[in-house]
């Protein structure tokens, strides 16, 4: 099957003080990531923010803006389908405590009390799991009546501790899973999860418990993040690179925020002194990094991009183009249904 390049993306809005609008962080962003993915024939996986639909959901009714959003937004998922893309769910909790901002139609989500999953009671667990299969099943039943909703990733990498969610992956038929970046681990207000002890040389695994503890006989099936590892002269000149895209007017600054939030412990136990690593993704992508890549992908069978529709600008996602296109060269499966075969 040649290597295994995967592709997925959060399909969300930005989660702290302001989220931005529908249509630039999702509408516009996602088009064009179609755009390329059908040139080049490629798939993609897209996890869908449903807590954030299902907030539509209650609004719609009183505000015509977000009744219109959540239709957008519905029509580019079924679209997304249609082209024969994976869609599944992706849940930020805390988008029950978001607040509207009728006047700029975007969200304001400061309230991080139940950012974690493990932070709601069972009931509502429950509420929150089963709304998000029943909407993306619904989606699925106009548009791809043979897309299997089987896969699952947790907001924020929180998919610990696993015993809240074991009981709706099995109630829904959840067997993947794709939040663990091996050796990496990271302790907040908000945020938690611990990989330390992910295998970092089997990016695809079995799990019960933990997914982040191999078990041959598990019912589950981790699909590992993957990163990139950087020198100390990688990051000075990655460094170099970035300030003069931004200095030129090529990259702007962020748009948007994310989760505040106080860290009391983070990193990953993989880096070395004067080595990092960098989680694979669209996100500052520039021709050094580009190359960074490629030679990555062909000193291996597997490597697994997480990216951000929001955060893609003009100028990555012209650069996103050159990557695929580079990656045409290379006997690539972008299919994970046809890798794990």
């Amino acid at each position: 099957m040649g290597r295994t390049v995967l592709f997925t993306f959060d399909y969300e809005l930005f989660l702290g003080l302001r989220s931005g609008t529908v249509k630039e962080c999702m509408i516009e962003p996602t088009s064009r990531l179609l755009e390329l993915f059908g040139k080049y024939g490629y798939k993609a996986i897209f996890f869908v923010d449903t807590t954030h639909l299902l907030r539509l959901e209650e609004i719609a009714p009183t505000y015509p803006a977000a009744a219109a959003d959540l239709e957008s937004v519905q029509h580019q998922l079924r679209e997304v389908l249609r082209q024969g893309h994976s869609v599944f769910p992706h849940i930020h909790a805390h988008w029950l405590d978001a607040k509207y901002l009728p006047d700029h139609n975007e969200w304001s989500l400061e309230n991080t009390r139940f950012y974690q999953f493990s932070s709601l009671q069972p009931d509502e667990q429950q509420r929150l799991f089963d709304h998000s299969m029943h909407t993306l099943r619904s989606l699925t039943a106009q548009a791809a009546p043979d897309h299997v909703i089987d896969s699952y990733r947790a907001g924020g990498w929180s998919i610990q501790p696993f015993e809240h969610f074991k009981p709706f992956f099995l109630r829904h038929g959840i067997a993947h899973e794709w939040s663990v970046i091996p050796g990496k681990y990271h302790f907040s207000d908000a945020h938690y999860f611990d990989f330390r002890k992910a295998p970092a040389s089997l990016p695809v695994y079995h799990f019960e418990q933990d997914p982040a503890l191999q078990d041959e006989r598990g019912r589950f099936t981790e699909w590992t993040i993957s990163t990139l590892r950087m020198s100390s002269l990688d990051k000075w000149f990655n460094f170099k690179v970035s300030g003069l895209l931004h200095r030129t007017g090529k990259m702007g600054p962020r748009r948007g925020s994310t989760v505040s939030a106080t860290t009391r412990e983070s990193g990953n136990i993989y880096e070395t002194r004067g080595n990092t690593l960098l989680t694979a993704s669209f996100e500052g992508l520039n021709p050094f990094i580009l190359r960074k890549y490629r030679s990555a992908i062909r000193k291996t069978n597997y490597f697994q991009f997480i990216s951000h529709p929001k955060l893609l600008s003009a100028y990555e996602l012209g650069m996103t183009n050159k990557l695929l296109k580079a990656l045409k060269k290379e006997n690539i499966q972008t299919d994970f249904r046809k890798a794990a075969q």
